[in-house]
């Protein structure tokens, strides 16, 4: 009996798109809105978008199960673990 492949995370159309976009709000895996709602942006992904995962892709993953490098994607699937995103978004203290 032979077992089904498993089904390869299909890539987003822009990378930004694994994460919440916090200007016109789009989810996970759409395409960002024009300000209504009513329109995809088609070219591009806004800005704090792309910026923000930016900041998500240079920072290590430390969810224990995947613990993937900074510039290197999640494991699994093709969003970013959420415990990623949260250690991202914490500001850093340096001394000197």
């Amino acid at each position: 009996m032979t077992q089904p492949t498993p089904r390869q995370p299909v890539p987003y159309r822009f990378a930004a798109m694994a994460i919440l976009c916090t200007w016109c709000r789009a989810r996970t895996g759409q395409l960002c809105t024009n300000q209504r709602g009513s329109k995809d942006r088609r070219r591009d992904v806004h800005t704090t978008r792309a910026l923000d995962w930016i900041r998500v892709m240079s920072t290590p993953c430390p969810e224990r199960i995947c613990q993937a490098p900074a510039d290197k994607p999640c494991t699994l699937h093709p969003n970013v673990h959420q415990a990623r995103i949260t250690a991202a978004a914490l500001p850093t203290t340096t001394t000197p």
